[in-house]
């Protein structure tokens, strides 16, 4: 009986106690009294009903200390601005600061002594009153006077990431040039703002000729403004290194420029881990896998190892490697921080599983299936790219039936969604799958949906001359070339793109097998409705095949 409670308490994770046992003992975690006294054998007897009351007490504490630690994490200290503008105020939008700015500014007075320095909140609100009326120096002034200049310039910083667009890049750079009068963190706080306001306001995929020139132009200036302040001041380096990863390209000189400013702030012993992702991907841009692999040797050794863009920028370099267990690694680290590498970087990784010899087809499909549980997830929004790599891999496996399965799917899903398939049909590569399964479409009204349907409502077909080819090629095998024609006179296509989407349905896998007669009525039937002229050339070898 001794025995059995001996081995029974040696697993027990408290303290027991009993009268026979020393001031030392009692700190055991493993005491069993085994002496012949009778003691001793009530002491054993009792011993587990003891260490069930000490295991109920013990919880008890801990439930109350741990009580208390959460009361005293909500304490906040007690601060004359907390009390005058409260712990979780928040400015009104830039149409409405002005009034309540100068509302609470004369409030403040009346109930304040006038030379008292306004609280952060409020001169927050001033600084960016002065912004929105362009007022720089009354700005620069409110800062400088401020015995909380930093916690102001942070305010100010958050109300302007709170409103792009609100704040002009002109304002922005002229406050930048009187905050060299304040401090060093001001001009580095105003850069930073500049920065993300520009890259809000002026995509440069949207831009074209001369207004792509005056974007880059502005972009270089941002630039060199940021490498001057970096030089200058080593201290702002961590600070200002995300923006300077923001505003550089793929170039060679603006790499290295990149890695010099990293390597600065690492000496400084400020660098942030969160920054090596925009490290890494100014490395990218520039096609050096290589380098990112090698800069990812040590950074994984960092808390960057679960950053979602730097790993997922490791995994698209690792698998264009072709290193899959460096690749692996990444997806790991990643889920041990229950994070999903980006969208293209799962493409990447899709892609590469598919180009291994032999196919890892079903980790692939186990992968993407992990990445995105539902029907939902995978067929909507971005992920999109992810579920088309798989039905590439699926076709280049040979296994076609999959492949339409997962096709029918999507339009499954999206039934309801018009908009998700015309978005689909604009990924790179949709024609290309629709000329694969172009035998499929025959048959299938699923895929009709997808790859006739989808494009003949596209407000911008004329833009798309793969589109349009393919339409040309399954208008032909489904009998539907009228509503193809009917949908060619409202596209407004361009010559170019009128030959480009001639050649893309004269190589098509299904016009090989038609006849050179009904292609070449084809042909001319487009040109007709659009009113280009069909080249020469291919008329002509079109008339030739004819002929013979």
């Amino acid at each position: 009986m001794l025995l059995l409670h001996q081995s029974w308490l040696s697993s027990m994770p408290f303290t027991l106690r009993c009268d026979c046992m020393s001031h030392r003992q009692r700190r055991s975690y493993s005491h069993a009294c085994t002496s012949d006294s009778d003691a001793s054998l009530r002491c054993s007897a009792l011993t587990p009903f003891i260490a069930t009351f000490t295991f109920r007490s013990r919880t008890r504490d801990l439930s109350r200390n741990s009580a208390m630690r959460h009361f005293t994490a909500r304490l906040q200290l007690l601060t004359f601005q907390s009390l005058l503008c409260g712990t979780h105020a928040l400015l009104p939008p830039p149409t409405h600061l002005a009034a309540a700015c100068a509302r609470s500014k004369e409030e403040f007075a009346s109930k304040c002594s006038a030379s008292a320095p306004l609280p952060a909140m409020l001169a927050t609100a001033v600084v960016a009153t002065h912004l929105l009326n362009n007022n720089l120096r009354d700005a620069a002034a409110v800062l400088a006077s401020h015995p909380c200049q930093q916690q102001v310039l942070e305010g100010v910083r958050d109300y302007v990431k709170q409103h792009p667009g609100v704040f002009s890049v002109p304002t922005l750079m002229g406050m930048l040039e009187e905050a060299r009068c304040v401090s060093e963190s001001a001009v580095a706080t105003f850069l930073c703002v500049a920065v993300d306001e520009f890259l809000h306001g002026s995509p440069a995929a949207c831009a074209k000729g001369d207004e792509a020139a005056a974007w880059d132009a502005q972009r270089q200036h941002l630039r060199s403004l940021l490498l001057r302040q970096i030089r200058f001041y080593p201290g702002c380096t961590s600070f200002l290194l995300g923006p300077l990863c923001a505003v550089s390209c793929g170039c060679a000189g603006d790499r290295e420029e990149v890695i010099e400013a990293m390597q600065l702030a690492m000496r400084e012993r400020l660098m942030n881990p969160r920054d090596f992702g925009g490290v890494l991907d100014v490395v990218w841009k520039s096609r050096d896998p290589r380098r990112v692999a090698m800069m990812w040797g040590w950074m994984q050794h960092t808390s960057a190892c679960w950053d979602v863009r730097a790993a997922s920028i490791a995994i698209m370099a690792f698998s264009e490697l072709h290193q899959m267990d460096e690749a692996v690694a990444c997806i790991q680290k990643l889920a041990e921080a229950d994070c999903d590498p980006t969208i293209n970087a799962q493409v990447a990784f899709v892609r590469f599983l598919g180009t291994r010899t032999p196919s890892l087809l079903q980790y692939a499909a186990q992968l993407v299936l992990h990445w995105h549980p539902s029907c939902e997830q995978l067929w909507r929004g971005e992920p999109q790219a992810v579920g088309m790599e798989l039905v590439k891999i699926c076709c280049a496996c040979g296994e076609r039936i999959l492949a339409v399965e997962m096709l029918e799917q999507m339009v499954a899903t999206n039934a309801g969604v018009p908009a998700e398939l015309e978005a689909f049909m604009l990924r790179p590569g949709a024609a290309a799958l629709g000329e694969q399964h172009s035998a499929s479409v025959v048959t299938s009204k699923a895929l009709q949906e997808l790859f006739i349907n989808a494009p003949l409502r596209l407000p911008n077909l004329g833009e798309q001359p793969t589109l349009v080819g393919l339409l040309l090629s399954l208008g032909m095998a489904t009998n539907r070339l009228p509503e193809v024609y009917n949908a060619l006179e409202k596209a407004s296509l361009t010559p170019g793109n009128f030959q480009g989407a001639l050649e893309c349905f004269t190589k098509g896998g299904f016009v090989k097998a038609a006849s050179p007669g009904a292609v070449l009525a084809c042909v001319r039937e487009a040109g007709a409705r659009t009113g280009h002229k069909v080249p020469k050339e291919m008329e002509s070898w079109l008339q030739l095949a004819t002929e013979m």
